[in-house]
This record gives C-alpha cells, sequence and structure tokens, in this order.
C-alpha cells in the first residue's frame, strides 16, 4: 500500500491524517496518511532514508519545517519549485516522474479561501514561512502591513517580493493591524494569546491557527458578529493540492473542501 505522511514537531494534535485518510476512502485512493514526530534536527537523515522507499508517495511538512526543508534540498537532490525558493518555504514533497519535488500548498490554501475577496490593504501578523505564503497569493496591487517581532525577518521578506511595497511593525505597536480589512494570523498559539488585550475585530480575520479549537482571536472575532476564515478551513484548502499531487486523483476542489471541513470540524467536536 502507498503511503503518505504529516512530520513535524509537536505533531500530536494535527487533523492532516484525519483528513487525507477520509479523502483518500471517499475518493477511493489505495494509501495510507500517517503522523510523524520529526523537528529540524532530524529531517534531513528521516528523508534521506524514506525517500528511497517506493512505497512513500508524499509528506506534508508542518513548523518548524516548512524553512527547514528550502536548506537542505539540494542535500536530498529535492527538486523544488521557484516559487517556494523565493519565499523559502515549502510544506508539501511528492514523487513525480521519478524525482521527489517539494512545492507550497498553502499558498494554493490562500488563493482558495481569498479568491471571493477584493482587499485594497492586508496586515499579516507574522513574518515566517506560512506569512511569505499569505503574501505570495495576494494581489500585487494590494498594500501590504506585516507585524514581526525579529527584524532580521525583514530582508528574507523583502529578498522575496522586492517588486512590493512593505511596511513593517513592531510587534509592540501590534495595536495597528486591527484597521486593516483583513488581518491574517500567521504566528503560533502561544503569540496568539499574548495579542487578546489588544485586539479590535476587523472585517475578515483569517488564522492560520486551529488548535486549541477555538483559538483566542478566532473566538473573538465570531463573538463580535465580523467574519472568520478559520484555521480548518486554510488546513482543507492546501489540502487540496496535496491531495491531488500525492495520488494523482482527479476531483471538484470545492466538493472535496466542504467534505473535508465538516470532517475536520466534527473531529474536534467530539
Amino acid at each position: 500500500m502507498k503511503r503518505s505522511a504529516v512530520l513535524g514537531s509537536p505533531i500530536k494534535h494535527s487533523l492532516s491524517p484525519t483528513i487525507h485518510n477520509a479523502a483518500y476512502q471517499k475518493l477511493g485512493v489505495v494509501a495510507s496518511y500517517e503522523a510523524h514526530e520529526i523537528d529540524s534536527a532530524n529531517l534531513t537523515s528521516f528523508l534521506t532514508e524514506h525517500l528511497k522507499e517506493q512505497e512513500w508517495n508524499g509528506f506534508s511538512l508542518t513548523m518548524p519545517l516548512k524553512e527547514k526543508i528550502c536548506e537542505i534540498a539540494k542535500d536530498l537532490d529535492l527538486v523544488l519549485d521557484s516559487q517556494s525558493l523565493r519565499i523559502s518555504s515549502a510544506n508539501t514533497l511528492y514523487r513525480q516522474d521519478g524525482r521527489w519535488k517539494g512545492t507550497s500548498t498553502d499558498v494554493t490554501g490562500f488563493s482558495f479561501l481569498l479568491k471571493p475577496y477584493s482587499f485594497d490593504e492586508v496586515t499579516i501578523i507574522g513574518a515566517g514561512g506560512t506569512a511569505r505564503a499569505a503574501l505570495e497569493a495576494l494581489d500585487d496591487k494590494c498594500l501590504v502591513k506585516i507585524v514581526r517581532r525579529d527584524e532580521g525577518r525583514e530582508k528574507k521578506i523583502r529578498d522575496a517580493f522586492p517588486y512590493r511595497a512593505i511596511t513593517f511593525i513592531d510587534w509592540r505597536d501590534v495595536e495597528k493591524a486591527w484597521s486593516s480589512p483583513l488581518v491574517v494570523l500567521a504566528i503560533p498559539i502561544d503569540a496568539e494569546t499574548k495579542l487578546v488585550p489588544s485586539f479590535t475585530p476587523p472585517d475578515v480575520l483569517l488564522d492560520a491557527v486551529y488548535s486549541p479549537w477555538l483559538p483566542p482571536l478566532s473566538k473573538l472575532q465570531i463573538d463580535s458578529g465580523k467574519e472568520l476564515i478559520s484555521g480548518v478551513e486554510l488546513l482543507c484548502a492546501q489540502a487540496l493540492d496535496q491531495i491531488r499531487l500525492m495520488t494523482s486523483a482527479t476531483f471538484d476542489s470545492h466538493d472535496l473542501f466542504d467534505f473535508l471541513k465538516t470532517t475536520a470540524e466534527r473531529a474536534l467536536t467530539k
């Protein structure tokens, strides 16, 4: 049986096995999808061993591995697409034409979720790989503000997006973020919790976190009556292309997205 897996640390909370295995069953794909606790220090040794094994179809990468894989790709003879190299973030490895390749389905996930909207201004809170994937998905004409904790992150973003006018905001001035019509939270749960006192609900909040459910700012956004694009929705949206690449299955994206979202939300509320 063909196998795929999600790699990361911590990984216990991941819903990826739940939604991918449900998708396989729905699509009639004979394969399994697992979770493996792998940190940055062990990623090279794990992939060196497992990329050689023919039963593996693909790997999903969560934090902190999305940036790490870009650093070690050449050593693994792994072909990353130009977009992933530019934004220094890849979350998907897949086998194609006898080669292992890598891409960012975070970008296509953000694009899928934001396609119905039009924003003149967006603030992204966070400056890591997920934030750069979100920025890649935004319209070039959109004004972008990025709230960051580490000034060192600025260079990597400017190098990836030299054509964009980006305003950086220091973390201590995060209250300035909420005036944008769309705010994207691309930070871990511990950082999100610290933002509760400053939070003012924007028109639309996209929160990449889904564990624990509901994350604190997602709950405040719902309670305000304003619109939330949840971390569950992002998880399911980015999984669509992962499923395509790892299984070669054909399906309607919107139908499968709705199915995955229902599956994930049911698992979270058990």
